[in-house]
């Protein structure tokens, strides 16, 4: 057998068969738009995207979202969405849920209203009229009325309820004393008082009470009586007046600075006089004047005819001092010593005037140091009086 050209079928575009995924992919790159490009402007993954074109169910992860996002795909390429998700469901071999339940879309029937062509024929229970005969329109008045009554019920009695808390609120009331009440204070001096229609005050009152006018009216104010107290200008004597006046003055002054001096001098405390004890050397000799808790007042070694005079206002303090023979004290320019018979320390040696005079013995002929001592003592003395 050959082959003619006139056994030869070619095949064209419409021989081949066409699937939905083919035709997707063309709309898409008719449109100059790639999966990230239609996922950016869909809302919806690229993976997704290509799951349609290639009619995969098995990417989504919910087989109730295929419908939705086939449909939407198929808008936007500008397809039919029904056509194209029924194409996909037979590539795919996908059933959505309305197909698996065994239900098909039902479309609502349309009842049409025929008119009354007959007024004879009209019976009550017609539609378009109430069961009880009454028109439609006048049901629709009374139910649109219900609400409004409701609401002015509400408002009444949210009304009421706020001015019966305002007036509860607002309302005082006196809560009664348990205890009696009691007088205070009761005068002594009133028992036997009597009211007496002749006494000033009671009449002033009954006065008061019969023209309450007397109370509130101004009250003149009484003119004071002034006398004079300088006589006419020609009975001045200007001579006899300066004498009278220089006079008086010097007395006043006088008695001023009496008074004065008398009542401003200062009281004189008499305090008992304390004498000054000194440390005086006659040689070099190493001393420490200290107190009894062990606080140094002074600590030196004096040189021949140095003394040591202890302040006044000292408290009780005590001597240590070495060469004990060298050493003397004085009290002012009483001369008393030595310490010692010895070379040897002494200590705990107190300096009061009184335990000095009684302990040790006076210096009858004091060598030249003691004598240069209490003149030096001296000279000191009348240079703190001087002052």
């Amino acid at each position: 057998m050959s082959n003619t050209p006139s056994d030869i079928t070619l095949g064209g575009f419409d021989s081949f068969e066409r699937k939905l995924g083919d035709e997707l992919r063309g709309e898409r790159a008719t449109m100059g738009k790639s999966l990230l490009d239609v996922q950016r402007e869909l809302r919806v993954k690229a993976a997704y995207i290509s799951a349609i074109e290639n009619c995969d169910v098995s990417v989504f992860p919910n087989a109730s979202f295929v419908a939705g996002y086939v449909r939407s795909y198929a808008r936007y390429l500008e397809l039919d969405p029904e056509v194209t998700f029924a194409r996909f469901c037979v590539e795919a071999r996908f059933q959505s849920a309305s197909v698996e339940l065994g239900g098909t879309p039902t479309k609502k029937k349309k009842t049409s209203l025929q008119p009354i062509t007959d007024p004879q024929s009209w019976t009550p229970n017609m539609p378009g009229n109430g069961v009880d005969g009454r028109s439609g329109t006048a049901g629709a008045t009374v139910a649109a009325a219900g609400p409004a009554v409701v609401l002015a019920a509400v408002v009444a009695i949210l009304g009421y309820g706020a001015w019966f808390v305002l007036q509860d609120i607002q309302r005082v009331e006196f809560a009664p004393i348990e205890d009696n009440p009691m007088v205070a204070f009761e005068p002594d001096n009133l028992g036997g008082a009597s009211l007496d229609a002749s006494d000033g005050f009671l009449a002033s009152s009954i006065e008061l009470a019969a023209d309450p006018s007397i109370l509130y009216s101004r009250r003149e104010l009484d003119i004071p009586v002034v006398q004079p107290r300088d006589g006419p200008i020609f009975a001045i004597n200007p001579d006899a007046e300066n004498d009278a006046v220089v006079v008086t003055e010097e007395t006043d002054l006088v008695e001023t600075e009496v008074v004065v001096v008398i009542e401003g001098s200062p009281r004189v405390s008499e305090t008992p006089y304390v004498p000054t004890v000194s440390v005086v050397a006659v040689q070099e000799a190493w001393v420490r004047v200290y107190q009894e808790n062990g606080t140094i007042l002074f600590e030196k070694i004096l040189a021949a005819g140095e003394q040591y005079s202890l302040p006044r206002d000292a408290p009780t303090a005590y001597l240590r001092a070495g060469n004990a023979t060298a050493v003397y004290l004085m009290i002012d320019d009483d001369a008393y010593g030595p310490l010692s018979d010895s070379d040897s320390v002494v200590r705990d040696i107190a300096l009061l005037p009184t335990s000095v005079a009684d302990t040790m013995t006076g210096v009858a002929e004091p060598s030249v140091a003691l004598q240069v001592a209490a003149e030096a003592w001296r000279s000191q003395n009348l240079a703190r009086l001087s002052q």
